[in-house]
């Protein structure tokens, strides 16, 4: 087995689900998933759509009316953009994988905001990449921060990608707008890719949803 294999740590959220399969007095909230069963209008219509003989290959990016519905629901929150840039994979961490292959390989520099998913950091470095994390840390308040002058720091010309996570899980902290320009600028200086997990961009306590890149990109 390769040695970044084997170097990789050992997944505490494993280690807690473990601990607590099998009991009726947990949630069972450590994947990321309700305690609640999927709702039955669309665990009918999955049934509906393997009776009907929906069990071959489709489109490589994901079936069109999809990709249509995703395209409409980021136009509504974002901007305008086309289904052809929408691709849909099996999972989110297969999504993320492959954003990370096409993008960083042995010997390339990954920069990461953290604390973040595991899965996140693991993927570069599986890839033979050198990641460098960038801690946040709590204000005297209590919130979550990030040093933005320290992350400028770390992202340079030899930075192939920076990862940012926001709203962060497990913190909640959140890129502003500016911060997210004053990033965005830096790294079409130093040519360096960003890879923008916003999975939880409606689950957060602001007006709407969280600031978002493509709304950034658009403005800049």
């Amino acid at each position: 087995m390769r040695s970044a294999i084997e170097q990789l740590p050992a997944s505490r959220i494993r280690e807690v689900a473990n601990a607590g399969l099998g009991r009726s007095d947990v949630l069972a909230f450590w994947f990321g998933e309700s305690d609640e069963v999927t709702p039955l209008a669309v665990r009918e219509a999955a049934a509906a759509s393997l009776m009907h003989g929906e069990t071959f290959y489709a489109h490589n990016l994901g079936l069109a009316e999809l990709r249509e519905g995703l395209t409409a629901y980021t136009r509504a929150l974002h901007r305008p953009l086309g289904a052809e840039r929408i691709a849909v994979t099996s999972a989110g961490v297969t999504a993320l994988m492959l954003a990370m292959q096409m993008l960083a390989g042995a010997g390339d520099d990954v920069v990461v905001v953290v604390p973040v998913w595991p899965n996140l950091t693991a993927q570069p470095a599986i890839l033979g990449a050198k990641v460098t994390r960038v801690a946040l840390a709590p204000r005297a308040d209590g919130a979550w921060a990030l040093d933005l002058a320290r992350l400028l720091e770390a992202v340079t010309p030899a930075t192939r990608v920076l990862l940012v996570n926001a709203p962060n899980n497990p913190t909640g902290w959140s890129l502003s707008r500016a911060e997210q320009q004053v990033i965005l600028e830096h790294c079409r200086k130093t040519g360096t890719w960003i890879v923008a997990d916003e999975v939880y961009e409606r689950g957060w306590f602001g007006e709407g949803k969280a600031e978002s890149r493509l709304a950034t990109a658009l403005t800049l």
